[in-house]
């Protein structure tokens, strides 16, 4: 029985690992959120603002692992992350 309950202690540790996860926003500059900045305790409020008027901003938000990888599609036209920023640039605009 002590074994049913060991992956149940685990499975409660991973959502404070995530809660931890230090992101990179990659997106345009706006105001209270610069590109490339990391976060590890949450995201700004501005930010934040912006992910709920639009989504496009969320996908800009990537995890730290993967921001070399996010940097290279960013720079390649025509790539998702191209796109999305393109959008995001727009909407920052207005």
């Amino acid at each position: 029985m002590s074994e049913a309950k060991k992956p149940t202690g685990k499975a409660k540790a991973a959502p404070a690992a995530q809660e931890a996860e230090i992101v990179v926003y990659i997106g345009p500059d706006i105001p209270g959120a610069k590109q490339y900045t990391t976060y590890n305790a949450g995201l700004p409020d501005a930010l934040k603002e912006k992910i709920v008027e639009h989504r496009v901003f969320e996908s800009l938000v990537v995890p730290v692992e993967r921001l070399a990888k996010a940097s290279a599609e960013l720079a390649k036209e025509g790539s998702a992350l191209n796109i999305l920023y393109q959008k995001a640039s727009a909407l920052s605009k207005k």
